[in-house]
Formats: C-alpha cells, structure tokens, sequence
C-alpha cells in the first residue's frame, strides 16, 4: 500500500469515529485539522501558497464555528469550505469558482473513479511484483474483517465465550456503522484523490487577470469610440437619476425620519431591495462589457471613467439609505432572518462595488471581477457563521419591544440556540400576563392572530424535543449545548 491509502485509511477511521451517531459539535474541529494534516502530509508545499492557507482558514473557522454555535449555517460553511480546500489542494491556480465546482464533481463521481483506479492498480500488479509489505497489509486488513465476524457468530452460540469476552466492547460494529463506514470511505476517496474535468481547468487557468492593452486598426477604433461615448451618455442620466434618488431618500429618512405617506415597509424595503440590485447587476454587465479590453487612446475613456467612479459612489449612498429603511422595519417591527438576509444582500453589493471600482482602476479583466465576487462570498459564508444569529434575534426582539408585541411563535420555530433566553422570560414579573395571551405577527398583513398554546406548552415541547435529540458524548461536545443544558437544569 501507498502512504496515499494509508492516509485514506486514517481519514475513514477519523470520520468514522468522530461522526458516527454523533451531533454536530468539537467533532467537526478535530476531523477538519486531522485533514488539513493529511493534506500537508501529501504535499509540504501547501504551506507556503497563500490561496491554500485561506481555503484552510475558512475550514478551520467554520468548524471553529461550529464547536461554538452549532448551527446550519456553520456547517453549511465548513461542507462549503472542505470542497473547496480538496480542489486547492491540488490546484492553487484555479478560481473559487471552479475550485468549488471541481470538489462537487470529484465527490460525486469517486465511485466511478474508484472502479477505475481499482482496474488499473490491479493491472499494474501483473505487469510488476507487488512489495511484500503490500501483501502482508492487505492480509491484515482481510484477516482482521473475517475475525470480526467469527467473534460474533462464537459469542451468539456459546454464552460461556460470551461471558469471557465481555470486556471486549464492539456494539458499535453494526450493518449500519458498516454503511456509515463506507459512506465516509467514499467521501474521503472524493476529498484525497481529486478529480477535475481537464478541458474545463485548462480553459479557466488560461483565462487573462489583466486586461490587454492594444491598438486597433481605424475602423476598430471607431467602434470603441462610439461604445465609449454611448457609455458616457447612459452614465450621466444614471448618475443624474440617482442624485435625484439620493436627495429625496436623505430627506426622508434623515430629515423627515419616517416613511413616505401610502409607503409600507415591505415596499420601502423588501420590494425596493431586489430592484436595486436588479439595477445594479443590470448597470455591471454594461460596465463588464464597456471595459472588455483597456485602450488608452480611445476617446471618452477617461471621462468615462470618472462617470463610472461617480455611480458607483452614489450606488454605495443608496445602498445605504436602503440599509437604514431596514433599521426602521426592524425597529417598528421584530427582527427576523429575512431582515438580515437583506442586510447581507446590501453588504454584499457595496463590497462588489468595490471590486468593480478596483478593477476599472487596476485595469483587470471581468474574470478578475468574477473570480474575486466569488472568493468574497465564500469567504461571508464563513465568517457569518460566526454569530449565533438565534440568539442575536431573541434577544434583540425581546430587549426592543414589550413581552405583548414580541412575535414569540417566531422564536419558538428558531433552532434551539435560544432556549437559554426563552427561559430567562419565565422569571419576568410580568411572565403570567402574557403567557395564555400569545399572539402571531407574521400572518397577512400583519393581522394579530391568537393562538391557544400557551407559552409554557410551547417552551416544554421545544425543550421535550431538544433532549430527545441530545447526545451526551464528547465527541458531540459544544458549547451551545453546554449553555443550553445548563439552562434547563438549572431552571429544575
């Protein structure tokens, strides 16, 4: 066997152990820095390639993530990330983009690629004399699975045997572990032997950074020259229009402070969000198309870039006041994930802005544009699991308004982050007042709804459900857990 296999082995063993009838917890911070050691095992170099240190990082954070908040969001980042580190790992050259594509593709098609490999080192055998060391692994490993089995079938047909052997434990080898197993085997194999689609690489690593800087012949000039001067002209009305914008929003918002008269909040803020950045990607693709290529000597090129640079200052003034109207919906109302979902949409935007205004200004190419957008995104996916957004919810709602307006059949639908703060409302003063009194806010139109569960039937069914769920194993350790539970008993 290759250093490879065994490798492979050590990976199946870990993710074996650590996730087998396990919860989301330490366990996933373990088995990322038992890979990323595999990796740099593999290939030393990997250490000294920035791109590879921040796909690692956003492992290592996500899972970080993890240990402390537990979330779905956590964990969709740390799958996200490890894709992405199993293309890095072979290839530092490839985009995010494709990066994260290949990951999903070598993990998808490893069984195939597994029947493959197998015929081909089963050929190689015949053709060369295969190591002793090779043959007495193997042995082993086959020796020790029919071992395995024979202990079982002895201890179901002799209860002495049974009664002697009892202090060797292995209840956990069941037909289902055995899946789980091979489950994890085959992703593993995914993960250490990558897979890519060779045109597809080819044809993106070859794709320019920079753009080409050239002379054209007359006719070609014309044409850029009338691209250039038709963008300048469309520029000064978007940038007229937005002043326009800018204005009335500062107005209301900072001066007046309030909402426009027959304006709702969904429409200020949730109908208006996907228009703007409607708008914007519409504006980006004239832009991606206007600086294609870099010609210094066309005209209207620089004044075509100063309008440019103006529109997206204003675009970023917009964004802003949009981001502000949010801060009054969630102000007159709760806050819930659609709210923040808009925050991250206008976060987002602004920092796509910003490459835009970096590319134009380092004269790069739209596949610079398009590779960066990506590496930012992956990059926020990682990083907001860094909040435990339950808690950040309840608490906000339940600091912010009176017990009587807090939407707490919202809450009760969060994940079971914010049990701790649902408990702590049992001890207000005014907990009795409101208890048989729930109301629901998230019905059309707002309309006040009554419901006939109490508050307490609904805070002992999500506790009921949270320890049917529990695992009390260290391998399943986190500190959300360690919060929650300690709220519940305490409460006893």
């Amino acid at each position: 066997m290759k250093t490879n296999d065994y490798l492979l082995l050590i990976a199946t063993g870990a993710y074996s152990f650590l996730f087998y009838q396990q919860n989301a917890g330490i366990n996933f911070l373990i088995f990322n820095i038992v890979l990323l050691a595999i990796l740099v095992i593999k290939n030393k170099k990997l250490l000294s390639y920035n791109k590879w240190l921040w796909s690692a990082s956003l492992c290592l954070i996500s899972a970080g993530c993890i240990f402390f908040h537990s979330s779905a969001l956590s964990i969709i980042g740390n799958v996200f990330s490890l894709l992405l580190l199993s293309a890095v790992s072979f290839n530092v050259v490839t985009s995010s983009l494709f990066s994260f594509a290949f990951g999903c593709y070598s993990v998808v098609s490893c069984v195939a690629y597994m029947i493959i490999d197998s015929i081909f080192r089963f050929q190689s055998t015949l053709d060369t004399h295969p190591s002793k060391k090779g043959y007495k692994t193997l042995a082993t490993i086959i020796v020790g699975v029919i071992s395995i089995v024979f202990f079982f079938l002895y201890k179901n047909s002799n209860p002495l045997f049974a009664e002697n052997t009892k202090w060797i434990n292995l209840d956990f080898v069941s037909i289902w572990w055995v899946l789980f197993t091979i489950s994890g085997f085959i992703l593993m194999y995914g993960f250490l032997y990558h897979r890519t689609i060779k045109p597809i690489e080819s044809w993106e690593n070859n794709l320019p950074i920079s753009n080409n800087s050239f002379e054209a012949n007359e006719q070609k000039m014309k044409q850029f020259e009338t691209e250039r001067y038709a963008g300048m002209l469309l520029f000064v009305v978007l940038n007229l229009m937005l002043v326009i914008l800018n204005i009335g929003d500062i107005q209301t918002l900072y001066f007046n402070g309030g909402l426009p008269n027959g304006v709702t909040h969904s429409d200020f803020v949730h109908n208006g969000v996907g228009v703007i950045i409607l708008s914007i990607m519409i504006a980006t693709s004239l832009i991606m198309f206007l600086f294609r290529n870099e010609f210094a000597t066309v005209k209207n090129n620089n004044l075509l870039s100063a309008f440019v640079y103006l529109w997206i200052f204003q675009n970023v003034v917009m964004l802003s006041s949009t981001a502000f109207r949010n801060q009054i919906y969630i102000h007159d109302y709760n806050f819930t994930y659609k709210r923040i979902g808009v925050y991250v949409w206008l976060m987002l935007a602004v920092l796509g802005l910003l490459i835009m205004f970096w590319k134009i200004y380092k004269k790069q190419s739209n596949w610079y544009l398009i590779r960066t957008n990506v590496a930012v995104w992956f990059t926020v996916l990682v990083l907001s699991g860094l909040v435990n957004w339950d808690k950040l919810i309840t608490n906000y709602n339940i600091q912010n308004k009176p017990l009587s307006q807090v939407d707490f059949y919202y809450l009760f639908s969060l994940s079971d982050a914010n049990i701790p703060e649902l408990l702590a409302i049992t001890k207000k003063p005014e907990f009795t007042d409101f208890n048989s009194k729930l109301k629901n806010y998230t019905s059309s139109f707002y309309r006040e709804r009554y419901y006939s569960e109490t508050y307490t039937q609904l805070l002992n069914q999500k506790i009921t459900n949270y320890l049917s769920d529990y695992t009390n194993d260290w391998r399943s350790y986190d500190l959300r857990d360690k919060e929650i539970t300690e709220s519940i008993y305490l409460k006893k």
